[in-house]
């Protein structure tokens, strides 16, 4: 242990591991860094929604996608990745981050992936009491408490999902600690930020029994997330994460945020009410009355009973099968009678415009158009504080020449398509226009630029020259399609279409 504290500390350790150690020397050095003090114990975070943090952590959520995905939002240059979990639970997964000189941790919560036990956690939709105990799997029990009301209830497929990250996320928390940190971002995109909701909490309540040290302060991301749990536990997580601790942020466009179904009945509502004295108040009236009125309240009244019954029957107890075929030894819980999911915490709205329909068309084949990280930066931009993320402009970095280095074709290879040039653009964002060559001709013209947003006119000028293969064709395809564009820390140009990274060049 004296060895490490000689010679590793968190902004570098990454690269001195690299270079040394083979990978299991790697993850037991790498594990040691936590136990380094920073130099100052001064706690960072503000309260309040602030756009270049949601940027960043969006950014790190971004880490979770394929490697095509990923370079289309590249990590920010002052965090490093210091662990990824192995695969729990239902395909459940979480990053821990660092700030490189600030001692402020990141937690990541992957999303849904592609895998059906992680659309499982989705769709395992009943919901259990805000506080109990659940047997995950066989020696793994987990106790908690989400929220102080009797009546809060949450997601228990989420629950499940943060029972078993909680498990080996506590270790390297209490380490982070021991190190210095004692301000921790939580950020959860899609399923992640409905886990991230009962997280915070689960954490929150650990503070107050003790269990948690009281002086780290959390600060919740909850992005693009999916209602969590019904009223009673909104109201005890706003209440918990109120002055700004905690923020729900959601795209207009986007349907994640608005499932799961919820059902509302007559127990849903506070003990005092209208309605639950509603039968004895109608055995009141007179004869006639009183039949119309019966008929109207049962009307209204059954379905919703009814509704809220099969709910239960068929993303609870049918749904746990499947559930505990996937976790050995675990065990269903005793449901809480309720359906009744509604939006949770301070809510950031990133509302859809004409401009954004025009870039982010609605589709039903791509479903999750409006979902995607880049959607929500898109309107980031936008969103009216006056704030914007860090970081000089994009016009600014796009200038100069650019040379291809990948091009996203089916059945081609890239070296095939330019064994003998490498198309190239050149870029003048003040003048709108560009240049280049396709491998073969030279092409010039204008182009629009909106922030993120790129489009090539048509038509642009070109030279006429007859050249072999499908490499020029391939390459002018791809440009008609682009309509986004990013770049990355280290000179990397990535043309976007869609969802699709198109096209990726290097600075020359």
């Amino acid at each position: 242990m004296i060895f490490v504290k000689r010679h590793f500390f968190a902004p570098n350790c990454n690269l001195l591991v690299s270079t040394y150690f083979t990978p299991p020397m790697k993850r037991l050095l790498l594990s040691c860094v936590f136990l380094l003090p920073f130099t100052t114990l001064a706690q960072l975070l503000k309260p309040g929604f602030d756009k270049a943090e949601y940027t960043d952590l969006m950014k790190i959520s971004a880490q979770f996608g394929d490697s095509v995905y990923a370079r289309t939002l590249p990590p920010p240059p002052a965090y490093r990745q210091l662990y990824r979990s192995p695969i729990v639970g239902l395909d459940n997964r979480w990053d821990l981050w660092a700030h490189q000189t600030q001692p402020v941790a990141v937690v990541s919560i992957r999303g849904t992936t592609a895998n059906s036990v992680s659309w499982l956690a989705n769709f395992y939709a009943a919901m259990v009491p805000a506080k109990g105990e659940i047997q995950l799997a066989d020696n793994n029990t987990f106790s908690y408490e989400l929220a102080q009301n009797p009546k809060a209830a949450v997601h228990v497929g989420w629950l499940v999902a943060t029972g078993f990250l909680a498990k080996d996320m506590m270790p390297k928390l209490d380490s982070c600690y021991r190190k210095g940190i004692r301000d921790v971002l939580i950020i959860g995109h899609s399923q992640g930020g409905g886990i991230a909701y009962l997280l915070t909490a689960y954490l929150l309540n650990q503070q107050k029994q003790g269990r948690f040290p009281a002086d780290i302060r959390l600060k919740t991301y909850c992005s693009a997330g999916p209602k969590p749990g019904n009223l009673y536990f909104a109201y005890d997580y706003e209440a918990a994460t109120q002055n700004g601790w905690a923020y729900n942020v959601v795209n207009t466009a986007d349907w994640v945020p608005e499932v799961p179904f919820t059902v509302q009945t007559v127990n849903d509502f506070n003990t005092t009410n209208p309605f639950v004295n509603a039968r004895g108040l109608i055995k009141k009236q007179k004869f006639a009355k009183r039949v119309a009125l019966k008929y109207v309240y049962n009307s209204l009244s059954k379905p919703s009973l009814k509704a809220q019954q099969n709910y239960q029957k068929y993303l609870g107890k049918l749904a746990s099968n499947t559930v505990r075929k996937n976790l050995n030894g675990y065990v269903s819980p005793d449901y809480y009678n309720s359906n009744h999911y509604v939006r949770t915490g301070t809510t950031v709205v990133l509302r859809a415009t004409e401009d954004y329909y025009k870039l982010y068309p609605d589709s039903r084949e791509k479903i999750f158009v409006h979902h995607y990280h880049l959607p929500y930066l898109y309107l980031l931009e936008r969103y009216p504080d006056g704030s914007g993320p860090a970081g000089a402009p994009l016009t600014a970095s796009l200038d100069g020449t650019w040379e291809l280095s990948r091009i996203s074709v089916p059945g081609a290879t890239f070296d095939n398509l330019y064994s003998q040039r490498k198309p190239t653009l050149k870029f003048d964002a003040a003048a709108k226009r560009f240049s280049g060559n396709t491998s073969c001709n030279t092409l010039t013209g204008m182009f629009t630029l909106d922030g993120p947003q790129l489009l090539f006119n048509n038509p642009a000028a070109m030279s006429r020259m007859a050249c072999p293969g499908e490499g020029e064709n391939v390459f002018l395809e791809a440009l008609k399609k682009v309509n986004r564009y990013a770049i990355s820390n280290d000179n990397r140009l990535t043309l976007i279409g869609g969802d699709i990274a198109l096209l990726e060049f290097v600075k020359k």
